[in-house]
Formats: structure tokens, sequence, C-alpha cells
């Protein structure tokens, strides 16, 4: 596991669990992921390195390419308000 490359499929930051998915097997998994840097955010869609695993699901990863830059103080986004753009979110457990 450690050394393979992946994409992240939900935001990794502080205080909260990411998710990537590698290529295993032939297929593609998804896996908890967390910054291998403390503090550090990596946006959705960053190509990312296995630093760390630890069995079964988890991994620290680093970012392979740039990360787009974010402000600090910027409000974190849901997956509804990425995909669909324009639109407000709508959580069905509210």
């Amino acid at each position: 596991m450690i050394g393979r490359t992946g994409r992240v499929t939900g935001r990794i930051a502080p205080g909260a669990v990411g998710e990537v998915t590698l290529q295993i097997r032939g297929g593609s998994e998804a896996f908890y992921a967390y910054a291998s840097f403390k503090g550090a955010i990596i946006e959705m869609g960053v190509k990312v390195k296995v630093d760390d695993y630890q069995p079964p699901l988890t991994v620290f990863v680093s970012p392979v390419e740039p990360a787009p830059w974010v402000s600090p103080g910027a409000k974190p986004r849901s997956l509804i308000q990425d995909t669909l753009p324009g639109r407000p979110a709508h959580h069905s457990y509210t």
C-alpha cells in the first residue's frame, strides 16, 4: 500500500476523516484518509501518495500534485454544493 497513488474523493481536513480511492487488485477501493502532515487540507480530486497504511482501511497521504490554494478562513462546502453549482444545499437529515 505504501507508495501507491490515488485520488481524493472526500476532502481531507484537520479533525475530519477524508476518503481516497486507490487502484487495488484490478479494481478500485475506497479508504479512510488522513493527511500525513498535521493541519494540511487536501481537496477533492487531488492526486495523492500513500505514506502510511493502517489495516484494514486507513491511509495517511500527501499530495503528489500541487493542491489548489484555499483561504485559511474559507468556509467548508458540502459535497452537494461541489457537485450541483448554483443550487442551494439540501441535506435529507435536516
